[in-house]
This record gives C-alpha cells, sequence and structure tokens, in this order.
C-alpha cells in the first residue's frame, strides 16, 4: 500500500470530524495533501510530506505509524509554521514550502474540486 493510501485511510478512520482531504496524490518522491480543517475551513492548506523523510525511527518504524504522524499534522493548527507558508495561485496555502521551491501542483480533479467550494 502507498503512503496516500494510507493517509487517506487514517483520516477517514480518525480526522474526519477535524479534516476533509479535497485531495491527495503521490507526487514522487513525496505524497501531497490538500485539505481544510473544520476549526478553519475557508483556508486550504497543502502539505508535501517526502518518503525521504520517513525512516524506521519515524513513528512506531512503519509506514502505517507515519501516515499517523502525518494525520495528526493535517488536523493540528499549523502554529509556528505559519512563516514558512506560500500560496499558490489556486489559492492554497501550502505549508513548508521554501520561497525558492515551486509548489506542487494539483490534479485537474482536485483543481475541479476546489472550484466548486466547500
Amino acid at each position: 500500500m502507498h503512503l496516500v493510501q494510507h493517509i487517506g485511510d487514517v483520516v477517514d478512520r480518525y480526522w474526519t470530524v477535524d479534516v476533509e482531504i479535497i485531495g491527495i496524490w503521490e507526487d514522487r518522491p513525496a505524497a501531497c495533501v490538500v485539505h481544510r480543517r473544520t476549526i478553519d475551513p475557508t483556508t486550504i492548506l497543502g502539505h508535501r510530506f517526502h518518503r525521504f523523510e520517513f525512516t524506521s525511527a519515524s513513528a512506531d518504524g512503519t509506514i502505517e505509524g507515519y501516515a499517523r504522524d502525518i494525520a495528526i499534522t493535517l488536523a493540528e493548527p499549523i502554529g509556528t509554521l505559519a512563516s514558512t507558508t506560500c500560496e499558490d495561485e489556486h489559492r492554497i496555502v501550502w505549508v513548508v514550502i521554501l520561497e525558492d521551491r515551486p509548489t506542487p501542483e494539483p490534479p485537474a480533479e482536485i483543481l475541479e474540486k476546489l472550484a466548486k467550494g466547500p
């Protein structure tokens, strides 16, 4: 099972009250997630989680544990990470994207969902 499927499964299982995943896709070597949180439903957030950040020391040493940690990150307020955000042309606020790096380009079906609104 791929990281994107694990993330989707964990959010569906534990965080559906807090997180709505608008789209999730593989952007090798990363998994990208576009979502909104119920505490701030007008802000669309994006995260890129690199697969190389997963190691045997991550979470409980399993890809499932890493996905659980990611799901918690999606549900929590971004806090001090707010200073590392970058809004793209689709009004997605990407978290922890360096200024000299491009933001991920969401697939067409995710852009269509964003155009329709909540």
